[in-house]
């Protein structure tokens, strides 16, 4: 067995394992504050009501806890992972069954043997008997491949409390995408559908039998179809031909009253429209709600019905909007109580007499609440980093500025608790976003905290190519991974510089993943400007990393166009890679660098910076890789956080410090 046995433990020691440390408002902020994982996490409610399951921090990793609702004296069932694994999601599958996302340690095979591996599995666990299973697991046992993603939750299936829908990719002669109807207390699946090679979303009924449309598109060519129906009945509704070197911005959403719901994503306005798939006549579609313009939006689906209720976007924090009842009604009145709060609904019980709730603030790391409806009372489950009073939550601010050709790039500021703007120029760390072609915001942020609480301004740029800003902002960073995406960040440092901020000589740089590739990159394009680099899970040598990522997903594949889109192809831009790579320019490096690397990273591997290391060495430079045991590409792991977070203690007091 690869699970341990679950735990059961009083609800009163529950509370105290979850708010032990709890320090006074005028104490200093201490590293194990912030290294440590969210002491709440991921709080979903029981279609019936009768529980709650939450993430914790639990023996150095997560766990799942499950509480009655009921009965507060009553024992809580602590469901730890798998063996050597991270849990990622929580949900619940039915009233006794709750599933868990789980990322669980291997070893890869073939070109990927010398690598760790990390399995992505559902597990189910029933509450009532305390067993669990991975779902789909015969399924993956009996392929003679590496199965790393076991398969995607499609739907809970109300009317079948003891089966779920799951869809599963496999490879027999050609790639098929299936769904199976899976048993939650064997794991064992039961063919339920075969969909074609290029599926990317199907729409099911609320009960989850039938499929109401399919969206169909091809990476090779661009061709988008959207079918409704099913199977032998299935009929061509909508097309359309997108430039396959560019982005699809075109996407199917729901099904409402008969007709086909999409959303394009190319004007920065919420642009959505139905096609009647009798008279194929295409109508613009109106939310019931006050809908802002200039951002990018995603629709929000109820947890139970997946019916559409709103969007949600991000300006400078993730914001819901809801235009379904009681969604609506329970967003107003639920603001209304917690004054100053922005406010995300999680989840709902089937009969709406309770939901979960997430509420954070500038000054509230982020707190959970069960909401009971009828009652109209809203009671705390528990807070991400509850030891932090306001006043020792740092102020991010927005603060933007113009790159050398012009372009704005939004970018963010974290003031160290009590300072202002005005308070300049003070010891800066740079710290970009990873990705690279995802974003930033101003909600929480514990590294950035961390660092700020240390009495260091916090920088960070949403250099070109970051999402969140436009389709046309996302696209400005194609081919720019080792060039302008790096300008864009050094003109921000130097806007910080003149305008009194940043103190010009006392600047370090630290990020993970792209962010931990530009802490590598910057001191390579400007020697002068940084002391000092911490890079977490960088990448070092570009055509190294497109290399691994061929092995991993194929030469063809989506990740790999992906990738040539925005860095460029591994054989024709072979001179440029070069040199954008820290590892071959670090003769260019006058700032120390300190490397930290997660041992199961499976994104960016160990060996870019193992390659690093070896370079500095042999160009008489300090280095050394502090490895993260055991950890993956996400900091996943408290010790792993305590670790980095130490690192740049050292790395920056040195350099920062009066």
């Amino acid at each position: 067995m690869i699970f341990n046995s679950l735990h059961r433990i009083s609800l009163i020691v529950v509370f105290v394992l979850l708010t032990l440390g709890v320090r006074s408002a005028a104490a200093a902020p201490n590293i194990d504050i912030y290294a440590q994982l969210p002491r709440t996490q991921s709080v979903r409610v029981s279609p019936d009501g009768i529980h709650i399951a939450m993430l914790a921090p639990f023996r150095g990793t997560k766990a799942v806890f499950v509480y009655d609702l009921q009965d507060p004296n009553a024992n809580t069932i602590i469901i730890p992972t798998p063996d050597k694994s991270i849990v990622k999601a929580v949900t619940w599958a039915s009233n006794k069954h709750v599933i868990m996302l789980a990322r669980i340690r291997g070893k890869g095979v073939g070109k990927m043997k010398k690598y760790s591996t990390l399995y992505s599995r559902w597990v189910s666990t029933n509450i009532e008997t305390e067993k669990s299973v991975i779902l789909l697991e015969d399924k993956i046992k009996e392929k003679r491949y590496l199965v790393t993603y076991g398969g995607g939750y499609e739907h809970d299936l109300p009317n079948d409390p003891d089966h779920v829908l799951m869809s599963f990719s496999e490879y027999i002669g050609k790639v098929v995408h299936r769904h199976f109807r899976v048993n939650l207390d064997t794991g064992k699946e039961r063919l339920k559908r075969s969909n074609p090679v290029n599926t990317k979303n199907v729409i099911l009924s609320t009960n989850g039998e039938t499929v109401l449309a399919r969206e169909d598109y091809s990476d090779r060519n661009g061709a988008y179809k959207v079918f409704i129906g099913e199977g032998l009945k299935e009929e061509l509704v909508y097309q359309k031909k997108f430039d396959k070197s560019k982005n699809r911005t075109t996407y199917l959403a729901n099904v409402i009253n008969g007709k086909l719901l999409f959303q394009e994503t190319e004007e920065n306005e919420l642009t959505l429209f139905t096609i009647d798939p009798v008279s194929k006549a295409r109508s613009s579609y109106e939310l019931d709600a006050d809908v802002p313009p200039g951002y990018e939006y995603g629709p929000i689906f109820d947890p139970l019905t997946n019916e559409l209720i709103g969007v949600g976007y991000t300006d400078d924090t993730y914001k819901q909007v809801y235009s379904a009842e009681p969604y609506k009604s329970w967003h107003k009145s639920i603001k209304k109580a917690l004054k100053g709060q922005q406010v995300t609904i999680l989840s709902r019980t089937s009969d709406n007499s309770m939901i979960t709730i997430f509420a954070d603030s500038p000054t509230n790391a982020g707190e959970y609440f069960l909401y009971e409806t009828a009652k109209g009372t809203i009671s705390s489950l528990g807070g991400r980093y509850p030891e932090l009073a306001p006043s020792q939550v740092a102020q991010t601010i927005r603060y933007d500025y113009a790159a050398r050709d012009g372009l704005e790039i939004p970018a963010y500021l974290t003031l160290p608790p009590g300072k202002t703007i005005s308070s300049g120029p003070m010891p800066m760390v740079v710290l970009p976003h990873g990705g690279p072609s995802v974003r930033d915001n101003a909600d929480f942020d514990f590294w950035a905290q961390y660092l700020a609480a240390k009495g260091y301004v916090v920088f960070k740029p949403q250099f070109r190519g970051s999402t969140g800003f436009g389709y046309e902002f996302t696209e400005a960073g194609n081919g720019e991974f080792g060039d302008k995406m790096l300008t864009d960040t050094i003109d921000g440092v130097k806007y910080l510089i003149e305008n009194n901020i940043a103190q010009a000589d006392k600047i370090c740089v630290t990020g993970a993943s792209y962010g931990g590739y530009q802490a590598l990159a910057l001191p390579m394009v400007e020697p002068d400007m940084f002391k000092c680099a911490l890079s977490v899970n960088g990448v070092s040598q570009i055509r190294d990393i497109l290399k691994f990522e061929e092995a991993r997903t194929g030469y063809n594949s989506s990740a790999i166009k992906f990738w040539r889109k925005i860095i460029g192809d591994r054989y024709d831009d072979k001179d440029t890679m070069l040199a954008q790579s820290p590892a071959v320019n670090v003769d260019k490096i006058k700032a120390e660098i300190v490397l930290v690397h997660g041992t199961d990273d499976m994104t960016v591997p160990l060996q870019q910076s193992k390659v690093m290391e070896k370079a500095l060495k042999k160009a008489g430079k300090s280095s050394k890789v502090i490895l993260l045991p055991n950890d993956d590409h996400n900091l996943s792991l408290p010790q792993s956080r305590k670790k980095m977070l130490e690192a740049s203690d050292a790395l920056f007091s040195k350099h920062l410090d009066d």
